[in-house]
């Protein structure tokens, strides 16, 4: 049996190049009466030869379509856009066609009708009783299952053999859609007349339908579209729609989101509005139309953002349920190259006429395949790194691939007709490159050798200059690290500038989506942890945070106008989170993690805002931070910026996972975790490098080391930080205390994705348990008459108070967990602190439910007994550890500084 290719509707210059077509051996060129086609023994061979032929059509054929004639419509902005019709598009289908001494058995997936049996007679001459049909269960296109069975027949016959048509080539014939767009607008600014007429040339049926096909109101509206054949997708349409309102937006010097929102009906369209307002919210997108029109340059890489939707209805009936898809489009354009790099997308979709349920994000698949398309290069995209894995994601970053760019084109061809999830894809990337180069393409693909001909006599832009100037000078005073630059630093920016007070923004003006957004951060940041003082009010301020310099307090997280951030601007908020400057201008100290905070992405920063502003208002009045001279010069702390404070946003590693990736930014950014997990300098900066995570302090607590050199007995999986992150309890490990018993309390409310994703990065920075050399165990310490009362008096003490629960079979659980102090962190570290913490203030308030609590014992021992208690403690299950001295004493300083 041979196999075949079909090529529909083959016109006589397609048909002469298939004859002269240098295919592979084995393959044929089959032409009979009007069926053309590849037939091999392997269907493979003949759709690849099938293919090879549309594409050297395509290329040889194919024209720059930048330049384009606009008919004159008398309205104040008119265009004309053009959209690629693919060629061909592969459509699998099967059809058998078998001569049977005489009696010609046809399969296929059409049905067995009459008229498909009169079609068999009428191309063939034979008689009807020489055809035998029989239905195939085959998902075939119900318009190319008869054409394959036909055409199994006619080269059946010219063949002399069996044949089996396994695709089928539907060829355009067309090349391209022109799309004429015009409009006007009032005196205020909005839409008054709107023209829009789209043909596919060469092939009309004469009289064009009318049609809607914008969501847009405008007073005078004509909308034709002359498509009889059904050429054009939805996707030509949404292209020079949104091409077309972004170009009168920025035209008029509008935001081209803002002059969307003011032309969709509030109650018609109120679905549409909750969708593209969050999903700006999402992308962080800035409405003020002078920030807009600075451009982010790197030297001769220009920075776009663009906007694009789309709306169909996906039921028929008089009240059809409409379907809305919104994209922004991040990209960078390099202006010698011509190279496109889509950074990020931010896509969502939702239903639903008056009000959404919920907003979805579009699969990184479909994401990928429509860039692809629109950019004419392959591409990836995953998860952005401030999203959660395994959710419904709605940002995205994308790479290129290794795939060839040939793959592409033949991908675009078999998936013509885009989904509404994707139609605004070429549009949003149009608007994003007009942005960045402020040249408005007008017709796909966007290839680097298409965007470099535009920009044409456009090198050189002097955007970029003055920024490369201001980095270079930061660099020069961030490299130094000298007392004089430390002077300098002070004299010139003792105080910032103020960002003038606004009136408290209303919780309306966020999506509901964007504050829950925002609690998250919350949590991952544990910012009530360290913003409510003990029996106060939530993020009211207060807390004492002690620091080697001194104490300092908290301030007012709520809206409260006069004690809070109620009259806090986003620019104000921003510049204190990501620089430590306060809105009034004066330097917030560095006990406020602002040198991780930087990390947090543009999105989640709003986030935050648009929480912290929809919460209730508190007027609270914390007590003022007083620091000795000269730490209480705040100007001090812009020369300590100089020296320590990397701005920027997290930067993923294309080479990590997105797990990887998210938790780098999780622990680094908003969780801020090497704030007390790192050792500091004494001008009381992190050290990183080979330092980072290897253990600090926080408000007298000792913060473990999270990496190799850990002094717990057995060293951290990510399976056991997992399980201590999510519900404050490893078995290997021990119960979270002190303060971390609220940032595990935040993180158990969090998707357990994330606490995943913390976990994975932070296991990564150590070897594999099974690759750490065990550590060589201490000498045997002899002990003198003294110390062996005493550890014998600590025995007693604990199989009165402790064995009940921390025996070492574990004990029984009275109170909750039972750690084994075998391998618990507090009893192997280098410091009693921790442990004497727990034995004095107990734990009364677990970081979870599930943990029980532990009760403090400073009123029922003296600090002898507690010193003996913890003596005993660490000789039983920790031999391997040198003895800690000096118990009753630091016994007695834990109890004076308790609070």
């Amino acid at each position: 049996m041979l196999h075949a290719c079909v090529l529909g509707d083959s016109g006589a210059a397609l048909l002469a190049r298939g004859h002269a077509l240098e295919v592979e051996a084995g393959v044929r060129w089959v032409v009979a009466g009007n069926v053309a086609a590849f037939v091999a023994e392997r269907f493979e061979l003949a759709r690849d030869a099938a293919c090879r032929l549309m594409l050297s059509a395509r290329v040889e054929s194919s024209g720059d379509t930048l330049a384009l004639p606009v008919h004159p419509s008398g309205l104040q902005q008119e265009a004309q856009y053009v959209w690629p019709i693919p060629t061909e598009r592969f459509l699998p289908c099967e059809a058998i066609a078998r001569d049977d001494n005489g009696s010609i058995a046809v399969w296929s997936g059409a049905p067995v009708t009459a008229d498909l049996l009169a079609k068999l007679v009428s191309m063939t001459g034979l008689p009807a009783d020489r055809f035998t049909l029989h239905s195939l269960d085959d998902p075939t296109d119900p318009l190319i299952a008869p054409r394959a069975a036909l055409a199994a027949v006619a080269l059946m016959a010219a063949t002399g053999r069996a044949v089996c048509v396994d695709g089928y080539m539907a060829v355009s014939p067309v090349r391209e859609a022109t799309v004429s767009v015009a409009a006007s607008l009032d005196d205020e600014g909005a839409l008054l007349d709107w023209r829009y007429v789209a043909r596919t040339p060469g092939f009309t049926a004469g009289e064009a339908v009318t049609q809607d096909p914008s969501p847009y109101s405008s007073s005078h509206s004509t909308s034709l579209v002359d498509d009889a054949a059904a050429l054009i997708p939805g996707a030509a349409h949404t292209f020079a729609r949104e091409s077309f309102v972004d170009e009168i937006a920025r035209g008029n010097h509008r935001d081209p989101v803002s002059f969307r929102l003011d032309h969709l009906d509030p109650v018609e369209y109120a679905g549409a509005r909750e969708l593209i307002g969050t999903v700006a919210e999402r992308a962080a997108w800035d409405s003020h139309e002078q920030t807009r029109k600075t451009r982010r340059a790197n030297g001769d890489v220009t920075h776009g953002r663009g906007f694009a939707f789309d709306k169909h209805d996906t039921a028929s009936g008089d009240n059809p349920t409409p379907d809305y898809s919104a994209w922004i489009v991040d990209l960078d354009v390099n202006r010698l190259t011509g190279d496109v790099e889509l950074k990020r997308v931010v896509a969502g979709r939702a239903s639903g006429r008056r009000r959404i349920g919920r907003i979805s994000g579009v699969s990184a698949r479909q994401i990928a395949a429509a860039a692809s398309r629109a950019l004419g290069l392959p591409l990836t995209a995953r998860p952005s790194h401030d999203e959660t894995q395994d959710a419904q994601a709605v940002s995205h970053e994308l790479a290129p691939t290794a795939a060839a760019s040939s793959e592409v084109a033949t991908q675009g061809a078999a998936t013509e007709r885009l989904e509404i999830d994707v139609s605004p894809a070429a549009a949003a990337i149009a608007n994003a490159l007009y942005d960045a180069t402020g040249v408005r393409f007008r017709a796909p693909p966007f290839t680097p050798e298409r965007v470099l001909a535009a920009l044409e006599g456009t090198k050189g832009s002097a955007a970029g200059a003055p920024r490369r100037t201001k980095r270079s000078l930061w660099t020069a005073l961030a490299a130094g690290g000298t007392l004089s630059l430390i002077g300098l630093a002070c004299s010139l920016w003792p105080m910032r500038a103020p960002i003038e007070p606004i009136a408290r923004p209303a919780a309306s003006t966020w999506s509901d989506a964007t504050i829950a957004r925002g609690r998250q951060i919350a949590e991952f940041g544990d910012c009530a942890v360290c913003h409510t003082a003990p029996g106060g009010m939530i993020n009211a301020g207060g807390l004492g945070l002690e620091t080697p310099f001194g104490m300092v307090y908290t301030t007012n997280l709520t809206p409260d106008p006069k004690t809070g951030i109620g009259n806090w601007s986003f620019a104000a908020f921003d510049r204190a989170m990501r620089q430590g400057i306060s809105r009034d201008g004066h330097h917030l100290y560095p006990a406020f993690p602002y040198t991780a905070f930087t990390k947090m992405s543009d999105a989640d920063m709003t986030a935050l805002y648009a929480y912290l502003m929809s919460q209730p208002a508190v007027e609270n009045t914390p007590p003022a931070t007083r620091l000795p001279f000269p730490l209480n010069q705040r100007g001090l702390v812009a020369g300590w910026n100089a020296l320590y404070l990397k701005q920027g946003e997290f930067k993923p590693d294309p080479t990590r996972s997105a797990l990887w990736n998210r938790g780098a930014y999780l622990v680094d950014g908003v969780g801020h975790c090497s704030a007390c997990h790192s050792p500091r300098n004494a001008l009381g900066a992190e050290k990183g490098g080979r330092l980072y995570l290897t253990g600090g302090s926080a408000e007298g607590w000792v913060a473990p080391s999270l990496v190799a050199n850990s002094k717990a007995p057995v060293k951290w999986t990510e399976q056991a930080l997992f399980d201590y992150l999510k519900t404050g309890f490893s078995h290997e490990h021990g119960v979270a205390a002190g303060p971390m018993a609220p940032v595990v309390a935040s993180l158990s409310t969090l998707p357990q994705e994330d606490v995943r994703a913390m976990a994975h990065y932070v296991a990564s920075l150590s070897p594999q348990p099974g690759l750490v050399k065990p550590a060589e165990p201490l000498p045997v310490h002899e002990h003198d008459a003294v110390t062996l009362q005493g550890l014998d008096s600590g025995r007693r003490i604990f199989e009165g108070a402790c064995a009940v629960c921390h025996a070492a079979t574990g004990g029984v659980g009275n109170f909750g967990v039972r750690p084994l102090l075998a391998l618990n962190t507090s009893v192997s570290e280098a410091t009693p602190d921790n442990l004497l913490k727990v034995i004095q203030n107990g734990i009364d308030a677990p970081a979870t439910d599930a943990l029980g609590y532990m009760p403090g014992f400073k009123d029922s021992f003296d600090d002898r007994q507690i010193a003996d208690l913890v003596s005993y403690i660490r000789s039983n299950f920790a031999p391997n550890e040198a003895p800690w001295k000096d118990l009753e004493q630091a016994s007695a300083r834990i109890r004076k500084h308790a609070h």
